[in-house]
């Protein structure tokens, strides 16, 4: 076993975690400070957005200084700070690595097009014009297209899968392989324990002369071309055997936003030197409302949460990743809105969102608690279209306008889906900048009114429920026991968790009826824990709208 197989991670964006020096933005001295609040939730591992300089183009995955803190967050010497109170606290760290592309203000790509003989120029990706185009029609995620020139004179482009200021990097290239897992081992050699490995799903590119097949936009986004590939493996390898080398026990977590179930497992062979874990957009049980909103970019698409959808999707990555890894399990991160906003929640009760925590949490895999989760905390809610600058969000409204769809509309729309909106400063409590500053935070909107200070004292708020919960994950019954989803009514959601000397028993009802569940097995269970007050009567559980619970038993499993 590794340490990690036992992890519970929580996930902060340094920018909105708390400040230090009251100037609005998060800063690594602000992290250390709440430490202990961290310990106190029950985690044991910190994720941290990306920290390294950067211009800031993309909130911090532009890098252009992979070996040095952003200004704005603090110094290394307050990093060195925080990796030992952590660690103090056995706590563990990781650090946020974009490996897919740099900030264009990088001393390798500023090589690379100043220097006629740069030995960086092959860092890069780079074509030449075509009857006096771009090298392929391939769409960016950013909008427009992947290719961008240097100098409008020149005929060579250069390639970025994001903003046109973060250039992608050449992983054909092995000296591309080597840097960066140089810049990895620096951050071992600190303390660090591990690190999520961004957009890795991209390092390979499809062959440059292929084009996109759909006509109905200029510059359609297909990533057929460039998206989990299988020379990524390859890459991977190359990369990830140095680090393993320098620390056999660091923990790679790789963001495979569109990865299913099998090409996580692809990830993560145990044998192969790839990725610890896979996180992906695949697992939150999302519907999408295509048939109103079937001409709306589908990041933007309203959506619900089914729990048919849940339970198919839980079952098929359990089944895939069995034998190989554990899932990752989490309702959200920083680049989607908030679960609460997202989801399209048929209540704001809050035994919802218990049931939804321990629904998610208490299943086999790797909880990730994205900052303020633990409250309840809703997402910003901005009041107008211009107070959004993020670009996904700026080609939305110039697409939506062009349709004539009032801004009424496309406000909703980014309220409830856009990222920035899951950006916002954690609340401490009920001040004016709710205790995250003195002063007006770099992210900021009408906010909910959720904070920690009034919810540690209220033993039925969400924050002290997701303490229990936790502590209860870290039982081994709930971290390594065997995972068996039941079959059971549309509105209830149950599984077993087993080990050789206990069982686990989670039921949650999804819906606004009472229920009640009969037990699977005559077992002598207790409680332990429950967002009402249960009792077993006749081998039946009565759940009342909304109501969950994970009952145990300590004399034999199951099986």
């Amino acid at each position: 076993m590794k340490w990690y197989d036992n992890a519970i991670i929580y996930q902060i964006y340094p920018k909105s975690f708390q400040d230090s020096n009251n100037d609005g933005i998060g800063d690594l001295p602000g992290i250390i400070q709440r430490l202990d609040y961290i310990k106190q939730l029950g985690v044991n591992t910190i994720w941290l957005n990306p920290i390294f300089v950067s211009p800031q183009v993309d909130n911090g995955y532009d890098v252009s200084n992979y070996f040095a803190i952003d200004p704005s967050l603090g110094t290394i010497d307050d990093f060195e700070n925080l990796l030992n109170e952590a660690h103090k606290r056995n706590l563990h760290i990781i650090l946020d690595l974009p490996i897919n592309h740099t900030s264009d203000q990088h001393p390798w790509f500023r090589d690379a097009i100043t220097n006629k003989n740069s030995i960086f120029k092959d860092y890069y990706i780079w074509g030449k014009q075509v009857d006096g185009h771009e090298p392929n029609n391939w769409g960016s995620f950013f909008g427009g297209s992947v290719w961008s020139k240097v100098h409008p004179e020149s005929e060579y482009y250069y390639f970025h899968l994001f903003d046109k200021k973060m250039p992608d990097l050449n992983w054909k290239n092995v000296e591309v392989q080597n840097s960066m897992a140089d810049i990895a081992k620096f951050w071992i050699q600190k303390g660090v324990d591990g690190f999520r490995l961004d957009a890795f799903i991209h390092m390979a590119k499809a062959d440059l002369r292929q084009m996109a097949l759909d006509n109905t936009e200029k510059f359609p986004v297909d990533d057929t071309f460039f998206a989990n590939l299988p020379e990524v493996k390859k890459y991977l390898g190359g990369f990830v055997s140095q680090i393993k080398k320098e620390n056999p026990d660091i923990f790679l977590l790789g963001e495979a936003a569109s990865a299913d179930a099998y090409q996580a497992a692809e990830y993560t062979q145990p044998d192969e030197d790839v990725c610890d874990m896979i996180v992906s957009s695949d697992n939150f049980g999302e519907v999408y409302d295509n048939k109103n909103y079937g001409d709306i970019p589908k990041f933007f698409r309203p959506r619900q949460l089914s729990l048919d959808r849940f339970k198919k999707t839980f079952i098929k990555w359990e089944s895939v990743l069995a034998n190989t890894s554990f899932p990752a399990l989490t309702w959200g991160n920083h680049d989607i809105s908030r679960f609460v906003d997202r989801l399209k929640l048929p209540t704001d009760d809050i035994k919802l969102k218990k049931s939804l925590a321990m629904m998610m949490f208490l299943q086999r895999g790797i909880p990730i608690v994205y900052y303020g989760e633990e409250l309840g905390q809703h997402g910003l809610r901005y009041s107008k279209l211009a107070d959004f600058d993020d670009q996904r969000a700026m080609d939305l409204i110039q697409n939506l306008r062009s349709k004539n769809i009032a801004d009424d509309q496309i406000l909703q729309l980014l309220n409830d889906q856009d990222e920035m909106t899951a950006r916002g400063p954690f609340q401490w409590d009920n001040s004016e900048y709710v205790g995250f500053s003195s002063v007006r935070p770099w992210n900021w909107a009408e906010h909910s009114h959720e904070n920690a200070y009034q919810e540690l004292t209220d033993e039925d708020s969400i924050l002290n429920f997701y303490q229990r919960l936790l502590r209860l994950k870290s039982d081994d019954c709930f971290t390594l026991g065997s995972y068996r989803l039941l079959r059971t009514d549309a509105d209830l959601f149950a599984f077993e968790r087993n080990t050789s000397d206990k069982s686990g028993l989670v039921i949650v009802n999804f819906s606004d009826k009472e229920v009640d569940y009969q037990l699977p097995t005559e077992t002598d269970y207790h409680t332990a824990l429950a967002n009402q007050q249960i009792q077993i009567v006749n081998g039946r559980v009565h759940l009342e709208p909304w109501g969950c619970c994970a009952l145990m038993n300590n004399n034999g499993g199951l099986d």
